[in-house]
């Protein structure tokens, strides 16, 4: 239950501190002074979506704090697992706040959460019942969507609804798949081909740079040839060669190095670089004799830079681009090959989950019909307990798919099922059974949901029930049965109800009265109990408005007397 909300700098609301009963609480005040922040806050607790536009002028943030008390095992569990926090217990704090700049900030305990774990947590703990239901009420998946809940239907269809989706995906992938059948064929040859070309050329890393080098030798073979031969000539071979003069140069200097130390250095240091000569020459005189040239082998070399050259200007600028994007080709042909031989196999696998999903959708239909005929008379005893005495509820279920043997169409079905589903009520007697949004009055629709509600709110695990104006389109007459149907589920939840009635209000064991005031130029809403003489005055207001007299007080405490009987008698009753 929400023992306690408090709400800070929330638009009009300055600060507010809301201590709640376990059964119901009721707000009331009159049109305009904003009941509506009530739910506004408790919608921003539970993590809906505001801006900082909700911030009271002039201050730097809205706060609201809300402390539960969790009696429900099994929602702790599963509060514990969403968390990953053993240590969470029966009292629990939440805390949103939103500052002038739209920054959010929310905590568990004093523990900073997320927005999202925010959101999952309070919808755990609260659920709101909006004035825009009685339209939606109107809508088939709506009506599909009460139908399951009251039904404990909805694992099935998420079940149905996550094997609709697998089909929905393997049935694109296939009609994809055989769509391209000829692109895919037509890739497969290209990329063979490429690939048997690389192949065939036998690319080496560095290949062509050795070639390169190899090619520039042999242009120039026969320039190189005669530079060598002269430079050997001309330093070893002729009578005059240099080699000959130096040896002579050298024995000069060193018949005179033993007169003088200095050249001593300068004779042993000539004699090193004439070893050296002698070296090269030796060398060059080898290069020379070794030496030789192969105009065919030039050309064999140009032929094979040309391949080279093709292959880079085709699927790279290297040798290693080239051999990357072989590499890459024999994936792409790997992976066109499965697709290929997938198609027949996911065909198959198609077929049988088809299948599968028209059993599961047959499952959830029978469920559904089971569910139909159990609250049809229920509905129809809720309206004649709110003034439609003759009122005929019925859901109608009809399922095209349900009449052949056939596989269940996938393009035909939608996730929630092969059912389609209407709200049917005949609201006079000797009237056919039509559907609710071709027949049904404003007055009608506010009752048909009324009943709704209160049988939906029996199943509800959700410890905490919000409903925000209720008596919409409902007259006096049928406030008190209102009044009785909200006691009564108090007594398995937690109730917040937003009413102008007083027969709903007098029902409440915490009443709360909504003001709006105007101080130094400034409005302000706030929320105060109402108690003993001033619950009195309320209900009196809520009778007859600023006119009242002591009838209306007195007709006040006789509301409150009666209700008070009915729900002791209704509670002995239950026990």
């Amino acid at each position: 239950m929400l023992q306690e909300l408090y709400i800070s700098n929330f638009v009009l609301i300055d600060k507010a501190t809301i201590t709640l009963s376990e059964r119901l609480n009721v707000f009331s005040g009159a049109t305009g002074v904003g009941k509506s922040l009530v739910i506004g806050a408790l919608h921003f607790i539970l993590g809906g979506r505001f801006t900082q536009d909700i911030v009271r002028n002039g201050k730097d943030e809205a706060v609201v704090i809300g402390k539960f008390y969790v009696k429900d095992g099994s929602l702790l569990e599963y509060f514990r697992k969403t968390l990953d926090n053993t240590s969470i217990d029966e009292e629990l704090l939440l805390k949103r706040s939103i500052d002038s700049n739209g920054r959010n900030k929310c905590r568990l305990n004093n523990a900073p959460i997320t927005l999202s774990i925010l959101k999952e947590i309070g919808e755990s703990l609260i659920n709101i019942h909006g004035q825009q239901e009685h339209e939606t009420l109107l809508q088939g998946m709506n009506q599909l969507q009460i139908l399951d809940d009251f039904g404990g239907v909805s694992p099935l269809r998420e079940k149905f609804s996550s094997l609709h989706k697998q089909i929905k995906e393997k049935a694109a992938l296939l009609e994809g798949l055989k769509k391209n059948q000829r692109e895919r064929r037509e890739k497969t040859e290209l990329y063979a081909f490429q690939a048997d070309e690389i192949d065939k050329a036998q690319l080496r890393v560095g290949e062509k740079e050795e070639l390169e080098k190899e090619r520039s030798l042999l242009i120039n073979a026969e320039k190189i040839y005669n530079a060598v031969s002269s430079c050997y000539s001309q330093l070893y071979e002729t009578s005059d060669a240099m080699y000959g003069t130096l040896k002579s140069i050298a024995r000069e200097l060193q018949s005179v190095a033993k007169f003088d130390e200095d050249l001593v250095k300068v004779s042993e240091s000539f004699n090193q670089s004439l070893y050296q000569i002698e070296d090269i020459a030796f060398s060059l005189g080898k290069y020379k004799e070794n030496f030789s040239y192969d105009p065919q082998k030039l050309s064999s070399l140009e032929e094979r830079l040309d391949t080279i050259r093709k292959l880079t200007a085709k699927y790279g600028n290297t040798i290693d681009d080239v051999l990357s994007y072989r590499n890459e080709i024999e994936a792409k042909l790997k992976q066109l090959s499965e697709e290929g031989s997938s198609i027949e196999s996911l065909d198959e696998e198609l077929t049988a989950a088809t299948a599968l999903l028209k059993q599961k959708g047959c499952e959830l239909n029978k469920k559904r019909i089971s569910v139909a005929e159990k609250l049809a008379p229920l509905i129809d005893k809720e309206l004649g307990d709110l003034g439609i005495p003759h009122g005929r509820f019925q859901v109608e279920i009809k399922s095209p798919f349900l009449d052949d043997n056939e596989g269940v169409s996938v393009l035909e079905t939608n996730s929630s099922g092969i059912s389609n589903i209407e709200f049917l009520i005949s609201p006079n007697p000797g009237e056919n059974l039509k559907p609710l949004r071709k027949i049904a009055s404003g007055g009608e629709i506010s009752r048909v949901m009324l009943a709704l509600k209160h049988q939906l709110a029996k199943v509800d695990k959700t410890p905490v029930l919000v409903f925000d104006e209720i008596d919409a389109n409902i007259g006096g007459r049928m406030g008190e049965v209102i009044g009785e149907k909200l006691s009564s589920i108090a007594k398995s939840h937690q109730v917040i109800c937003i009413t102008h009635l007083p027969q709903i209000a007098c029902y409440a064991d915490e009443h709360w009265k909504v003001s709006k005031f105007v101080k130094t130029g400034k409005t302000y809403s706030t929320i105060e109990n109402m108690a003993g003489e001033h619950r009195i005055e309320e209900i009196a207001d809520m009778i007859r408005g600023a006119e009242k007299t002591d009838i209306t007080r007195k007709q006040a405490r006789e509301m409150l007397r009666d209700a008070k009987k009915k729900t002791k008698a209704v509670n002995l009753t239950s026990q």
